[in-house]
């Protein structure tokens, strides 16, 4: 259970915060109470601003979910040509009125929504839509878009308004040339060191590196000096190690590694611990991380109905790639190419690993398996993650905004559409022999035959069923023929529900002679021929004939002739109607199967029926093409319900070994080509049965200079999309991807809505230095080691943390790139320093994910991400949603991470660890372990005032000196409330 402090503990606690408090107000200053306090304050102010989603993304879930909703259930009677209720559903204007009543929603409140209560048919007195309720899906998906504040974008038009001078193509041809986004990367030159001289105090110019200045901070100082704002002079060197760290690796430098770089005078010691750190295997760890944000990284499926497989066995595999490729510095273009084509790379042997790649496309929410909604978010993750456009908006309608006309997502729709996962996955190299791969071949083997044996087991079952009523099938398949039934006959027998698998193969079966040749059926096919109304008239003679070709068939000896058992069955009960022969055909043929059974209870070894002729009846039964014969796939197929739930906990159960077992070998999550590639048509409102006109298979129309606009030739063209993404003369893939890494070095991008370089994105604050990165990074052979590099060994990247009021005021927002932003460590590295501190943390590189909320020991890019059940610690520390590409993570202030740090089980056992590191001894000296816990904690020196206030507290606590097993309950040892209080303070937490 969570320690929970006693009011005595808590307050005796604080007593610590305010001894290290008055000294040093910007260092160790805020405790677990305090933290919590100031938590409590922060929400109380701004409710909602914590867990606000961005705009962009309500505004994909509303153009994607929600109006395709409305158009197709409400504007037919609420839209232009109707305002039933005075109420129209089509525009935001109309929306926001209401109806005659008033307004149809309460944000954020489906309860009290009319809208809602109406489509869940909750009153009798208004239902909608009146002919039939919606899906249960449609509801929820509608309560949601309420609950989140009913979001609906503004409808307004860009200035000017092309579309009603301009052709489509004319407008994508317009924004072309007018949009900076969409313009060549130029190389751009930086201002001349001359020319900021002149408009750059010496001082600052000389801080900056005089002469030998950056490139980057020639750029940045302009622009300050326009502006008459001042850089901040250099950070101190132990400000700039601890942030080296935490950008590059997420990971804090030991004590002596601090002190080590402190002392070192060489002009190039921060350029080396640069490169040192570039080529650590924990580099390719923390900015995997960054990368999988975009990529929607989960080990889950999402929801899926009948108990089906939801976890991805190998979503670790991508995880990994995307480590190793940044480890290796893979060139960006490579990395693209790979992540969406790699099985078309002929890629073997070792190369094989590249394969784990195109988990890029396929670590997505399944969406209960609809396809639709699966290639919509692969069009998304890669059209916002590569190219910083929100593609998928044009999926009901040409884009609001943006050169993306619906026809472009469909040509990217045909793409994903030709392309399908394998039904085995490739390995990633060939396994090695060894006694965990042995192992692993055996459990699997296991469960693999407790699936094979209970397949078999419900294969016979299901057999012996459908044999057992075989006239409820004959009757129902009669009742459905068009001249017996003006509709759909419900699937029902007189002994419940039938198996629908079973129906459709009892059609097939006797509507085709050729597959059913047997004298039984075809009797039954002549007497299905008979208009209803002359069936009791004439299927006598039909019996009459089918007698007399039996007794010639048996002077003759010939196979295959009617039973006189079944003809008389017949002529006794006289049917009046091809349903009621039906059922006496399925008697008769029962009524043999039942005998058969006892026969068989009786001698096991019996291998006919005595009577010829019944053995015959038997036979029709028991062939192996006919609809009561199962081979394994078929049972499969005829497992009902519940039994396919049964079914899918026991496959559940052969995946798990590959999910769990350390010896299981890795596998690419790939697509491949299908044999034949679709020709993708538009749905029209973005509904797949409402088809309008044929588009190619090509890359977006916008960008068309980039290969010619040509339709893509080779299979599904995946290949030829990821090269015409990451072509040299594509604008927007270089841009995007620099300003992805100014963004985590900085907090902020160059264009602060990095997944969105169109009309409604940011414009660059630095349009000239996002040319000049990107030109130089293409240069550069599409490093991004070499970007960071050059990033972080420029003046901008080293200036100090500290905030000037007159700076503030002109450039609140840091536009100017004034100041370094002091940050607030992401969940993972500060869990990871959690760890570190106490020296818990296993540093081992890649593998499979673990459950981190239940006290694994690995670094936090490891945690298991179900999405069905997100651990409440992740979410609470604003783990981005693995639904959906993320750019940028929200910055929340909530209780529950307060709550955490002062109380759960995980931080206090690393309080534990790091007093016991400090030294565990009754005899030790006080004054030397603060020491230690400071340099394990925060990595450096505590000052006199610290030692002094730990001191005081430490020794004059009551029992202060016991072990920490003979302290009571309710109270921490005084060591270990210590330890916790330099865990959760600023310092610990914030970089600057």
């Amino acid at each position: 259970m969570p320690h929970v402090y006693s009011r005595r503990s808590a307050c005796e606690s604080s007593k610590v915060v305010a001894g290290l408090r008055s000294p040093l107000p910007r260092r160790v200053v805020l405790s677990a109470v305090a933290l919590f306090a100031a938590t409590c304050i922060a929400v109380a102010a701004s409710p909602s601003h914590a867990n606000e989603p961005e705009s962009s993304e309500q505004e994909k879930f509303f153009e994607n979910s929600v109006r395709p909703l409305l158009v197709q259930h409400c504007v037919e009677c609420h839209g232009p040509d109707d305002q039933s209720g005075e109420l129209r559903l089509d525009r935001q204007v109309h929306f926001q009125r209401g109806g005659g009543s008033g307004p149809v929603v309460v944000a954020g409140d489906p309860d009290a929504s009319r809208l809602i209560r109406a489509i869940g048919y909750q009153d009798n007195a208004l239902q909608m839509p009146p002919d039939s309720k919606l899906p249960d899906e449609a509801i929820d998906v509608l309560s949601q878009w309420v609950r989140e504040g009913a979001y609906w974008p503004a409808e307004t038009t860009p200035s000017p308004e092309p579309s009603a001078v301009m052709t489509p193509a004319e407008q994508i041809e317009d924004q072309r040339q007018s949009h900076w986004a969409y313009q060549p990367i130029t190389a751009k030159e930086p201002p001349s060191l001359d020319e900021l001289s002149k408009r750059v105090p010496a001082d600052q110019f000389a801080s900056w590196g005089g002469t030998a200045m950056t490139q980057i901070d020639r750029f940045v100082l302009a622009r300050m000096a326009e502006a008459d704002v001042p850089p901040n002079p250099r950070a101190d060197r132990r400000t700039l190690i601890h942030r080296a760290y935490y950008t590059l690796l997420g990971l804090p430098p030991t004590y002596e590694q601090v002190q080590a770089f402190v002392q070192d005078d060489a002009p190039d010691a921060f350029a080396k611990l640069v490169d040192r750190l570039l080529e650590s295997p924990h580099y390719g760890e923390r900015w995997a991380r960054h990368w999988l944000d975009i990529a929607r990284y989960g080990d889950t499926k999402g929801y899926l109905p009948g108990n089906q497989e939801t976890r991805y066995p190998y979503a670790f595999t991508y995880r990994d790639y995307v480590i190793d490729a940044f480890n290796d510095d893979k060139p960006f273009d490579q990395f693209i190419v790979e992540q969406l084509a790699a099985d078309q790379l002929g890629v073997d042997g070792e190369d094989r690993t590249a394969l784990a790649a195109m988990g890029f496309l396929t670590v997505g929410r399944r969406f209960m398996n609809r396809q639709h909604d699966i290639i919509d978010d692969q069009i998304d993750v890669v059209t916002r993650g590569f190219l910083g456009m929100s593609v998928a908006c044009a999926r009901c309608h040409d884009h609001k905004y943006d050169a993306i006309p619906t026809a472009d997502y469909y040509s990217l729709y045909g793409v994903f559409a030709s392309s399908e996962e394998p039904g085995t996955l490739p390995l990633l190299g060939e396994p090695k022999p060894s006694p965990e791969y042995d192992a692993f071949l055996k459990a699997k083997a296991e469960k693999q035959k407790e699936v094979d044996d209970w397949v078999e087991e419900r294969r016979q079952a299901i057999e012996n069923e459908l044999r057992t009523r075989v006239a409820d099938y004959l009757v129902y398949i009669a009742k459905s023929l068009p001249q017996y039934s003006d509709g759909k006959v419900p699937p029902q027998g007189k002994r419940g529900a039938l198996r629908l698998p079973a129906a459709r193969r009892w059609q097939q079966y006797l509507v085709n002679p050729a597959e059913s040749p047997h004298p039984v059926w075809s009797l039954l096919r002549q007497l299905a021929a008979l208009p209803p109304e002359e069936f009791a008239e004439k299927s006598g003679a039909i019996y009459d004939q089918a007698a007399t070709d039996a007794d010639a068939a048996a002077e003759n000896e010939t196979a295959d002739a009617i039973p006189q058992r079944l003809l008389d069955a017949l002529k006794q009960a006289q049917p009046q109607s091809l349903p009621e022969a039906a059922q006496v055909f399925g008697d008769v043929l029962e009524a043999v199967h039942a005998q058969w059974s006892e026969a068989r209870k009786a001698d096991e070894t019996l291998e006919r029926l005595p009577n010829a002729e019944d053995e015959a009846l038997r036979m029709v039964l028991w062939t192996a093409d006919a609809p009561t014969s199962l081979d394994t796939a078929q049972a499969v197929a005829h497992l009902d319900q519940a039994e396919r739930g049964r079914h899918n906990q026991l496959i559940n159960g052969v995946n798990g070994v590959s999910v769990t077992h350390p010896g299981a070998p890795p596998r690419g999550m790939v697509l491949v080509d299908k044999a034949k590639a679709v020709e993708p048509v538009i749905f029209r409102r973005g509904v797949p049965g409402n088809r309008g006109d044929r588009v190619p298979r090509r890359f977006l129309q916008v960008l068309s200079h980039v290969d010619g606009g040509q339709p893509f030739q080779n299979g599904s063209g995946r290949l030829e999309l990821a090269r015409a993404i990451a072509d040299v003369d594509n604008p927007l893939t270089p841009r995007v991807i620099v300003n992805r890494v100014w963004q985590h070095q900085f907090g902020d991008g160059l264009v602060r809505t990095a997944s969105d370089f169109g009309i409604r994105g940011e414009l660059p604050t630095h349009p000239e230095l996002l040319d000049h990165l990107a030109a130089k990074f293409v240069a550069d052979g599409w490093s991004i080691k070499q970007l960071q590099r050059q990033i972080m060994l420029s003046a901008t990247w080293q200036q100090s943390s500290r905030t000037r009021a007159e700076a503030m005021e002109q450039d609140p927002e840091n536009r100017l790139l004034w100041h370094m932003p002091r940050r607030r460590m992401d969940f993972e590295p500060f869990r990871d320093r959690l760890l570190f501190a106490s020296g818990r943390l296993d540093d081992s590189v890649g593998g499979r994910s673990v459950m981190i909320h239940q006290d694994a020991t690995r670094r936090a890019l490891y945690a298991y991400i179900d999405r069905e059940d997100l651990p409440g610690l992740l979410a609470s520390f604003d783990l981005p949603s693995p639904d959906a590409s993320q750019a940028k993570r929200a910055k929340t202030t909530v209780p529950q991470q307060a709550l955490f740090l002062m109380n759960s089980g995980f931080v206090i056992e690393q309080a534990k660890a790091l007093a016991a590191r400090s030294g565990s001894d009754v005899d030790d000296e006080a004054r030397p372990r603060i020491v230690r816990l400071y340099r394990f904690a925060l990595a450096r020196d505590p000052e006199n005032a610290e030692i002094e206030a730990a001191l005081d507290f430490v020794t004059q606590r009551p029992g202060s000196q016991q072990p920490d097993s003979q302290q009571p309950d309710s109270t921490l040892d005084p060591w270990v409330q210590l330890s916790q209080v330099l865990l959760l303070s600023n310092e610990f937490a914030f970089v600057d």
